[in-house]
């Protein structure tokens, strides 16, 4: 599980369901919520957590997509396996875990110390811990 510490910029709320942005590294990153804990406030810090396989990877990418997260990460790692690999990303300092296909792998020819986009949706983005100021 990758984990992200970050600081709660603004909430949106529409009866249950929530839209939270929050700063990480300099950069906005968005969640969608139907719960959200009420010790969730604005200026909060907090730790996210995002799974490797919730990730995608661009390579060259010019355009939109609904992913509303996009991190500029430099390849650290890669672990090649049968079927699976881990590609993991140094993003500001913050190392970030991508498990995409081999297949995905070979064709986008990834190396070490390439720059890559790192992809999520809001939905794949969740609060694990609040932390204490």
């Amino acid at each position: 599980m990758n984990k992200l510490e970050a600081k709660v910029l603004k909430i949106k709320s529409k009866k249950s369901l929530n839209l939270v942005s929050f700063s990480f590294n300099s950069k906005t990153l968005s969640m969608i919520s139907l719960d959200l804990n009420e010790e969730i406030k604005e200026q909060k810090r907090v730790l996210l957590s995002v799974k490797p396989t919730n990730i995608t990877l661009a390579k060259n990418f010019e355009g939109f997509l609904s992913s509303s997260n996009r991190l500029l990460g430099k390849i650290s790692n890669i672990e090649i396996g049968e079927l699976l690999s881990s590609v993991t990303c140094d993003v500001a300092g913050t190392f970030i875990e991508a498990i995409i296909t081999t297949n995905s792998l070979e064709q986008m020819n990834l190396t070490l110390e390439e720059e890559i986009i790192l992809l999520f949706k809001a939905s794949d983005l969740a609060i694990l811990e609040v932390l204490n100021d």
